[in-house]
């Protein structure tokens, strides 16, 4: 059941009204955990039985390491939850993975046996339940959080489903409290909730799913793709996976805005950091601080030394690109930028090179560190994006040794992007339109259409929903991160 359906608008508002109707606390909880088993059914079919299994394992190994009596018995059950879930997710996740690979390295070894794939299905969701499950397991352990006494309300916590199937990666801390008090539905947060909806289907649909198709005429062949539309590709895709993901991230805000709840933001303008460090606070969010509190930290942060630091960073954005797809590519993303993090460590954290200079501290300054920084981040997008290694070599070769073949196409959005950095440069450097600019920049437009007047909301909404409805495709694609 996806966002962009009719029959998802349908049991949205089916569960809407009868949360509001229902007049005990208790009721309300267990009709939007049925509510949510009911979309996850409609999502994964017989792979419930999966949720519910970590569903329960999590919560009784969380409950047994808060009653644990010794140090031991802790970290024994913390193992155990931490395993149950770490071994379904490897298991449906990264087993052909394994598999394939174990293959390549046998073929290599001029070996001719080959172990059959397995051919397992990938839950829809599994990896941000998984990693809910972990975030609960690994709180009460490190002791910011007392377990959940009642397993309805800790079962809603890891199910509810508008970030069920891809996020934002909401921790216990964060909604169990929110179910103390009795669920109103107030005309305020419908009013946000169906703004973020609204704006959150525009940008899937509108705009993701109409570079979607361009994008992927020239990812399946690129073999046959011109340099240039090599990289008008990679920059297509950067803005169409911006675009998925911060679009369902809103839906599912949204949704869970106008039943009450507020749920964690997952994007900050990543494309406008001005370095990848900065990006890495701005994109998947809730993704990033995971990886930093339970990985990154618990393998010592910055706290061992100048070379564990830099293995630290590196090790983590593996598992950060690992976690993303069972592919190399998603590896090499990872490790690509493990690499730069490493390197403005280094050189910036560090202060190996000096940056105080007069030109890096302007506005101009600015735009070239955001220019300089998204370049790097949308090369990273082309590695992410490729089919294969294979194809990614074949893209780097195409830009490397530039073919210069130009379309008419091509020629007038090289020149329109050309004469939009140059619009950019010269309005940085007015001090008063640099400042007009960087306000407009960060100015909170939902907010501002939330706070609008009936009349003038309903006709903002009304008009989106009409652009919505003319300017989408035929078909709506799945969102992308749900293969994640």
């Amino acid at each position: 059941m996806l966002f962009t359906t009719p029959e998802y608008l349908i049991f949205f508002a089916v569960v809407l009204i009868a949360t509001e109707l229902l007049r005990r606390k208790l009721w309300q909880h267990c009709l939007l955990l049925a509510a949510s088993y009911y979309f996850y059914w409609c999502s994964g079919s017989i792979h419930i039985l999966l949720l519910v299994f970590v569903t329960l394992a999590s919560f009784f190994c969380g409950a047994k390491i808060f009653t644990a009596e010794t140090n031991r018995r802790k970290k024994c059950w913390l193992a155990l939850g931490t395993l149950i879930p770490l071994a379904i997710l490897g298991w449906f996740k990264y087993i052909d993975f394994g598999i394939a690979s174990i293959n390549s390295l046998l073929g290599a070894a001029g070996i001719t046996v080959s172990v059959p794939l397995l051919q397992v299905l990938l839950p829809v969701g599994i990896s941000f339940f998984t990693f809910q499950a972990l975030s609960y397991i690994f709180d009460i352990y490190l002791g910011k959080l007392e377990p959940e006494p009642h397993l309805h309300k800790y079962a809603l916590f890891i199910a509810f489903f508008p970030a069920l199937v891809a996020g934002p990666i909401v921790r216990a801390s964060e909604f169990l409290p929110q179910l103390r008090e009795k669920i109103h539905i107030s005309g305020d947060n419908l009013k946000v909730g169906i703004t973020l909806i609204v704006w959150g289907l525009f940008k899937k649909m509108v705009i993701a799913d109409n570079l979607g198709s361009r994008v992927d005429f020239v990812f399946s062949s690129p073999e046959t793709a011109t340099s240039v539309w090599i990289i008008l590709g990679t920059i297509l895709f950067g803005i169409q996976i911006y675009c998925d993901f911060s679009g369902y991230a809103h839906i599912a805000i949204g949704c869970a805005r106008c039943l009450g709840f507020k749920i964690p933001e997952n994007f900050n303008l990543p494309y406008l950091a001005a370095n990848i460090q900065i990006f890495w606070r701005k994109w998947h969010m809730t993704l990033s601080r995971f990886i930093r509190d339970y990985v990154y930290i618990p393998l010592g942060g910055n706290r061992k030394g100048h070379v564990r630091t830099y293995a630290n960073l590196l090790a983590s954005m593996v598992i950060c690109g690992l976690w993303h797809g069972a592919a190399w590519t998603f590896v090499l993303w990872g490790g690509y930028h493990g690499l730069l993090l490493l390197l403005h460590r280094y050189f910036i954290g560090e202060k190996k090179i000096g940056v105080t200079s007069t030109f890096l501290a302007s506005n101009t300054g600015l735009l070239t560190k955001i220019l300089i920084t998204q370049a790097l981040v949308f090369f990273g997008w082309m590695i992410f994006r490729a089919n294969s290694p294979g194809d990614l070599l074949i893209c780097m070769q195409k830009i490397l040794f530039f073919d210069f073949q130009f379309s008419t196409f091509t020629r007038l959005a090289v020149l329109g992007g050309a004469g939009l950095i140059l619009l950019a440069f010269v309005v940085m450097t007015n001090k008063r339109l640099a400042e007009f600019a960087k306000t407009a920049a960060v100015y909170d437009y939902l907010s501002f259409c939330a706070r609008l007047r009936p009349f003038y909301w309903t006709l903002y909404i009304a008009v989106l929903g009409f652009a919505i409805l003319l300017l989408s495709p035929p078909e709506t694609p799945e969102f992308i991160y749900f293969a994640f």
